[in-house]
């Protein structure tokens, strides 16, 4: 009686669409209705059940909402590939953010509520979310971040925090409005994308429930006898990694600001994360952060060393530091010869030739050739070390 759910893709590709992406799973390969006809996701409504008795309507209706969360659901896993993705991107930034030195600013949070970006991008469920194109992964775009930050800013601007004026925010920032062309400029600070690692793997469908639809579409007044309609919409979930990376134009800032940007930055995400929250739907509670740790060069330590500020008590740790990682992942690039290990949402950049080839003789016969035929090993005990803003795959920690 319910129609079939289908996606409008060719035969040859396979239904389970194998390790794709979840945005391309979200776009390329939604699953729509098929009822002698291709039909849109938001056009499916139920077949005539009413000459049916109420344990069978139930039955039928149940049936129905069930098929329309899977469709959802189908979007959420992110594969083996994807996870793959989302690692090498994170590293990647890790890696190019050290470049910057004292110039460089990144902080690492874990989120405490859903994340959700993109509602408002069109979709057949009217609920869009924000995938970066070409890799369908989850992603918060730069743009984004510097406008959190602004409002953050001006919030606190508006509490009467110290050394947040009007200039100021317009030198981070760039002017919000130009009366004359020549006046527009950019600011000084550079907001990077920010690509989450969402926690066990996946993305989570979350549910809206309006009670007023009609009253919010100039229909009729409100009242308590209306029936609200469920509205299904795609999140990360809450426990998810962040990674914020900043790099700031020093030859932009006035020379007061030269040694105070980093702690109006501090200031800034702090109130970010505990009132303001990243992405759609902060009225209500999504995007909120946890407090983090900003990391960047100390400008009183040695070339190298990075500040950890926390709490607001700054403590300098020397740029090499080791830890263990007990059971890495180890991922093989055969095109390249380089490997990377990722451990708990981390990653280290890729280890080249010749240190990969030792590397792969230290593992021994057996698990060489394992990593070698599945371009992965897991459970390895590696030695990483930190270096700066990245980290680096050292060695074996065990046999």
């Amino acid at each position: 009686m319910i129609p079939d759910l289908i996606a409008a893709i060719p035969y040859r590709i396979p239904a389970q669409f194998g390790d794709a992406a979840p945005g391309h799973r979200f776009h390329l390969y939604f699953t729509h209705w098929e009822a002698g006809r291709f039909t849109p996701y938001k056009d499916a409504r139920l077949p005539d059940i009413r000459h049916l008795d109420k344990p069978e309507r139930e039955r039928i209706r149940k049936e129905f909402e069930d098929r329309k969360r899977c469709a959802l659901g189908n979007v959420c896993p992110l594969g083996d590939s994807a996870k793959s993705h989302i690692a090498a991107l994170r590293a990647r930034q890790q890696t190019l953010i050290a470049h910057y030195g004292p110039n460089a600013y990144r902080i690492s949070t874990t989120s405490t509520a859903p994340f959700a970006t993109g509602l408002g991008n069109e979709h057949p469920i009217e609920n869009g979310f924000a995938f970066l194109t070409p890799y369908g992964l989850p992603y918060l775009a730069g743009s984004g971040v510097k406008g959190i930050l602004r409002r953050s800013m001006l919030e606190l601007r508006n509490d009467g925090e110290d050394g947040l004026t009007d200039t100021a925010i317009d030198a981070l920032f760039g002017p919000e409005t130009v009366n004359q062309p020549e006046d527009a400029k950019r600011g000084a600070l550079d907001f990077w994308d920010v690509f989450p690692n969402p926690a066990g793997g996946k993305l989570v469908v979350e549910i809206m429930t309006p009670h007023f639809g009609k009253y919010y579409q100039g229909e009729e007044t409100p009242h308590d006898s209306g029936a609200p309609v469920p509205v299904s919409f795609l999140a990360v979930p809450a426990q998810s990694q962040f990674d914020f990376h900043v790099v700031c134009q020093p030859n932009r800032l006035p020379a007061a600001l030269q040694n105070q940007w980093r702690d109006l930055l501090d200031r800034a995400f702090a109130h970010a994360f505990d009132w303001v929250g990243f992405g759609a739907k902060t009225s209500v509670g999504y995007g909120a952060m946890a407090a983090a740790n900003a990391q960047r060069p100390s400008n009183g330590a040695a070339v190298g060393a990075v500040t950890h500020h926390v709490a607001g008590v700054r403590l300098t740790a020397s740029a090499t530091v080791s830890q263990t990682w007990p059971a890495a992942k180890l991922t093989f690039n055969p095109g390249t010869g380089e490997i990377t290990a990722s451990f708990e949402g981390k990653s280290t950049t890729a280890l080249k030739n010749p240190q990969a080839n030792e590397l792969r003789a230290d593992l021994g016969e057996e698990r060489a050739n394992k990593l070698r035929k599945n371009k992965e090993l897991k459970g390895v005990s590696v030695e990483v070390v930190q270096l700066g803003n990245a980290l680096q795959l050292k060695g074996l920690t065990g046999p």
